[in-house]
């Protein structure tokens, strides 16, 4: 089985491109807190993502520097020839589903946050008090279940 679930912030705004096919891809970096070590020093892991076609089309216009993300998705090795002769190696994420951590509210201040300096990015770790409050979802009203067809259909297993 190959799967990755990571979650963390974009270092930097997605790289988005087409192929020669037509199809769209994002590449973008996402920084994971990985806790800190023994002298307290906060520890940090990069991670290098690609995504394809809808998912790149949904980074491209939602998802900024600093936004917050849950990617899954596969790892994903590849190789070239450098020009010095030698074999160039890398492994990237290959990202399945996608995730927006980042509330509206929390966009705008990391927004504003880069328009006025472009070299810090958000922290992670806000105070209860700072996060912006829950709004509750809209009601919409729902079809009727016959419960009675359900129950007299056959499960495979």
């Amino acid at each position: 089985m190959n799967k990755v679930i990571l979650v963390g912030r974009l270092t930097k705004d997605a790289e988005i491109r087409t192929t020669q096919t037509g199809k769209k891809v994002a590449s973008f970096s996402i920084a994971v807190d990985d806790g800190k070590d023994s002298s307290g020093q906060r520890l940090t892991s990069y991670f290098n993502c690609t995504a394809w076609d809808s998912l790149a089309d949904l980074i491209e216009q939602f998802v900024k520097k600093g936004h917050r993300l849950a990617v899954t998705g596969k790892l994903q090795n590849r190789s070239w020839d450098k020009p010095d002769g030698t074999k160039g190696y890398a492994t990237d994420i290959s990202v399945r589903e996608l995730e927006m951590l980042t509330t509206k509210a929390e966009a705008d201040t990391i927004a504003n946050s880069s328009s006025n300096d472009s070299t810090t990015a958000p922290s992670s770790n806000t105070s209860p008090a700072s996060k912006p409050a829950a709004t509750k979802a809209p009601e919409t009203e729902l079809p009727e279940i016959d419960v009675d067809s359900i129950n007299s259909v056959q499960m495979p297993f």
